[in-house]
């Protein structure tokens, strides 16, 4: 399939992605992923405030690769102020990329996405694994490191946010 054709798609759920010439459906969330990409995007308003920017749960975004562009739909993204966000129609890569694994999709998998979302321009990667209770950073020269529920997120990128990953967690249990 060609980026014009793929663009052409009525963007309805089941979500898709744009990788290597061809269409990849999006896991279907449950209701355990949702509440993740929920608290997150919330715990992101302080941040948004303090530096300015924008943000939101699965935005396309355009990634210019050597096999030309391909487009993917982290599960929540932030532009913080004064990285470009548009080209044209297309959003560009963020400041972070948030992914939270569905159940059907292997840690493996997810993780070769964060790397990919590095290697193509995204400052910080953040994989939230609901299972395990434990977040994978990809930042700088972390990559994939496992931080769990008694610690705290934090990044370069983003000065001044903390998140206890007991705190994000918590939402799971109510």
């Amino acid at each position: 399939m060609t980026v014009e054709q793929y663009l052409a798609l009525p963007e309805e759920k089941p979500y898709r992605e744009y990788v290597c010439g061809e269409v990849v459906p999006k896991a279907m969330p449950n209701l355990e992923h949702g509440e993740l990409v929920q608290a997150i995007a919330e715990a992101m308003i302080p941040v948004r405030k303090t530096l300015g920017g924008r943000g939101g749960p699965e935005v396309r975004i355009r990634f210019d690769t050597e096999r030309g562009p391909e487009y993917r739909l982290p599960d929540y993204a932030y532009w913080r102020t004064g990285r470009p966000i548009q080209e044209g129609r297309d959003q560009l890569p963020p400041t972070l990329a948030v992914e939270v694994r569905s159940p059907e999709e292997p840690m493996a998998d997810q993780r070769e996405k964060c790397r990919y979302y590095r290697r193509y321009g995204v400052d910080v990667c953040w994989l939230v694994d609901p299972e395990s209770r434990t977040v994978e950073v990809f930042e700088g020269d972390r990559d994939g490191e496992r931080l769990t529920v008694d610690d705290v997120l934090e990044s370069a990128a983003l000065p001044g946010f903390r998140l206890k990953l007991h705190d994000l967690f918590a939402v799971l249990d109510q």
